[in-house]
C-alpha cells in the first residue's frame, strides 16, 4: 500500500511537469525566423513566463502527420501554407482553433481559419542581380524567353506555383490561370511550357537557395520569396524585384493536434498576432502581417516600400481551394516528369 500511494504520489508531481514542457514552435527557418525568435517568441516568454523552443523545417506537413498518427507529439506550434493547413485541419492533425483565446476579429479576410490563425502574406516573384543582369524579364512571357535573356532560371521544386508561372510564360492572363489549369489541356499545356525551356531550369527546396544561386551567379533569374528578397535589398543587394510576376498567399500558425502544450500553444498564437510583436518584427523584416492593425497601418507600409501590401493588387493568389482539389494528382505529375 505504501508502495502505491509513493507512486501515485510521484505522477501527481510528474504530470504537471510534463504538462509544462517546453513550448515547441517550428516555423521556416532563416533569417526570418532569427527575428521571429527576438520579436514573438522571446516577448511571449517574457510575458508569461513560458519557456519556448523554435525549430525550422521544408513546410512538409509529413513528419507532423506522422507523429500525430503515432501519438508521439513534439512539435506544438507550427507555421503552414494554406492547402496543407485546410487539408491537415479535415484530416484531423491540427487543433481547431480557440477563439475564446486568439481574438478572430483582428485578421485582415481568410486570416482566420477553423485551425488557423494568419501568421503573414508571403509571395514570390522574379528577381536578379542588376550586377550581372542589368536587363531583364518584366513579365513571365519574357521569363519564358531565353533567347533574348538567356541564362539559368530557378524555379521552387513543385506543381504549386511552378504550374501557374508555366501557363503565364504560355501567355495564359493571370485572370485566367486557373480556369485553363483545372482543365487536362491546360495541364498539358503547363508542362509542354516547362519542356520548353527545361534545359536553361534549376528547381529549389529552401528559401534561401534562390538568393545564394543568385548571388553566386550560377543563376540568372530566379522566382524566390518576396520577404527575403526584399530584406536583401534593404540591407544593400543591388537586385531587381519584379512585382509584376508577384503570386502571393498567407500563411497560418496552427497548433498540432495531441500537443500537450494546445493550452499555451493558444496563447502563443493570440500574442504572435498581437499588434505590438508584429510591429517589431515589420521594423526588422518587411513581411506583410495578416493582423489587420499592422497590414493597413500607414505608417508600416511607408517604412517598408517592398513590404507586400503595397504590390499585392499586381499579383496572382494562389488558389487554395484548387490547390486542395487539384493537387495531389498535379505533385505526383510533377514529381514524374521531375525524375523522368
Amino acid at each position: 500500500m505504501i508502495r502505491v500511494l509513493t507512486l501515485l504520489a510521484a505522477l501527481a508531481v510528474a504530470t504537471p511537469a510534463l504538462a509544462q514542457r517546453e513550448l515547441t514552435v517550428v516555423a521556416g527557418g532563416g533569417q526570418l525566423q532569427d527575428h521571429m525568435r527576438r520579436t514573438l517568441f522571446e516577448t511571449f516568454t517574457r510575458a508569461t513566463g513560458v519557456p519556448v523552443r523554435d525549430s525550422s523545417y521544408d513546410y512538409n506537413v509529413g513528419p507532423i502527420r506522422a507523429m500525430v498518427q503515432a501519438r508521439n507529439v513534439t512539435w506544438d506550434v507550427v507555421l503552414v501554407e494554406a492547402p496543407d493547413l485546410i487539408r491537415g485541419c479535415e484530416d484531423g492533425i491540427f487543433e481547431r482553433i480557440d477563439w475564446s483565446v486568439v481574438n478572430r476579429a483582428k485578421f485582415l479576410g481568410g486570416g482566420a481559419e477553423t485551425c488557423g490563425a494568419g501568421a503573414i502574406g508571403w509571395g514570390v516573384s522574379v528577381f536578379r542581380d542588376l550586377n550581372r543582369n542589368p536587363t531583364g524579364p518584366s513579365n513571365w512571357q519574357e521569363f519564358w524567353d531565353t533567347q533574348r535573356f538567356p541564362g539559368r532560371r530557378t524555379l521552387r521544386r513543385g506543381a504549386r506555383m511552378t504550374l501557374e508561372i508555366a501557363l503565364m510564360g504560355d501567355g495564359v492572363p493571370a485572370a485566367e490561370v486557373y480556369r485553363v489549369l483545372a482543365t487536362p489541356a491546360g495541364q498539358q499545356r503547363a508542362f509542354a511550357a516547362l519542356d520548353r525551356i527545361r534545359p536553361s531550369l534549376h528547381f529549389w527546396t529552401g528559401g534561401q537557395q534562390p538568393l545564394e544561386l543568385v548571388n553566386a551567379g550560377e543563376v540568372a533569374f530566379a522566382v524566390g520569396f518576396v520577404g527575403r528578397t526584399a530584406n536583401a535589398i534593404r540591407g544593400g543587394a543591388r537586385l531587381d524585384l519584379n512585382w509584376d510576376t508577384l503570386l502571393f498567399s498567407y500563411d497560418y500558425w496552427a497548433v498540432v493536434r495531441g500537443s500537450p502544450n494546445a493550452a499555451n500553444g493558444m496563447r502563443l498564437i493570440e500574442h504572435m498576432t498581437n499588434p505590438a510583436p508584429l510591429r517589431a518584427l515589420t521594423e526588422l523584416w518587411p513581411i506583410n502581417p495578416v493582423t489587420a492593425e499592422v497590414a493597413n497601418d500607414p505608417a508600416v507600409r511607408a517604412r517598408n516600400p517592398l513590404m507586400m501590401s503595397n504590390h499585392q493588387d499586381r499579383g496572382l493568389r494562389i488558389d487554395t481551394e484548387f490547390w486542395l482539389d487539384q493537387g495531389p494528382d498535379l505533385e505526383q505529375r510533377f514529381a514524374a516528369w521531375l525524375n523522368r
